[in-house]
Parts: structure tokens; C-alpha cells; sequence
């Protein structure tokens, strides 16, 4: 649990570190853990390569599925305008991203959509000077419908 400051590559890797080192000792399987390190770096990479840096703050909680993993991606800069879109494989939430923009932006435009198929839950949550991404993981994954 705590609260990570995220401007550069380096940032990044904290954040993700202990995010995984949280989730194994929450006893989540190495797997889980493993996911869970792969939804913070999408998200912590996202703050430095689209907000010009932020947080990811890391917290257990008891949701209605249980034990959950929670990870908040907080930053300044203005909400998702359509996160919808934003979470299909190489779109960005303009729409579809050109395949020359692809290998310019150094990614493919499918970590959102990652995230969100490694979590149980990803929501937008608009702040009063910026928004905050929320990644929920269950212990115990509920089915999906």
C-alpha cells in the first residue's frame, strides 16, 4: 500500500515493483501478481508518456467480490474524452491510431485495453483538476458474463 510519484522510465519500474511485491503478499499467486505489475506499468507508463507525470497509489480493499487490489493512476491533466474507444486495441480516444503513428508513439495502443482484460474493473474518474483511472483485481476473480 502506499502512494508513488510518477514522472520518468524509472518511476515506473518502483511502481510496478511494488505493486507485484503488494500483491504476493496480499496472496495473490505469482500469476495474479505478475498481472497486476503489468496493469501499474500501463497505467504509471501512461502518466509519464501522456499526462507529464502523476501518481499510482496502491491499496487493498474488500469489494463486493472480496479481497481486491486496487491501482489509482491520478494525474492533472483533463479526463479520457472517450474512454470507450480508448480501451479497443490500437485506438486512442480520437479513433483508430494510423500504422506510421504506431511506430512513432513507441506502442501499439492496446495497454488500456490490456489493463482492463488483466483487472476485473477499470473505471475514469473525473477529479477537480484531473482524473484518477482505477484498475480493481480480485483474490478470486469473479466470472465474467
Amino acid at each position: 500500500m502506499g502512494r508513488y510519484r510518477v514522472t520518468t522510465e524509472a518511476d515506473v519500474i518502483g511502481a510496478r515493483v511494488a505493486a507485484e511485491r503488494l500483491a504476493l503478499q496480499e496472496g495473490f499467486p505469482r500469476l495474479a501478481a505478475q498481472e497486476v505489475a503489468l496493469v501499474t506499468s500501463e497505467l504509471a507508463w501512461n502518466l509519464v508518456r501522456h499526462a507529464g507525470g502523476g501518481e499510482i497509489e496502491l491499496a487493498m480493499t474488500n469489494g463486493s467480490h472480496g479481497p481486491a487490489l486496487v491501482v489509482a493512476a491520478i494525474d492533472g491533466s483533463p479526463p479520457i474524452a472517450d474512454l470507450e474507444t480508448a480501451l479497443l486495441d490500437g485506438h486512442t480516444a480520437k479513433g483508430p491510431i494510423p500504422p506510421e503513428e504506431r511506430m512513432r508513439r513507441r506502442g501499439l495502443g492496446s495497454g488500456l485495453g490490456a489493463a482492463l482484460r488483466l483487472s476485473d474493473r477499470l473505471v475514469q474518474e473525473t477529479l477537480p483538476k484531473g482524473k484518477r483511472i482505477v484498475a480493481t483485481r480480485y483474490l478470486v476473480r469473479p466470472t465474467r458474463q
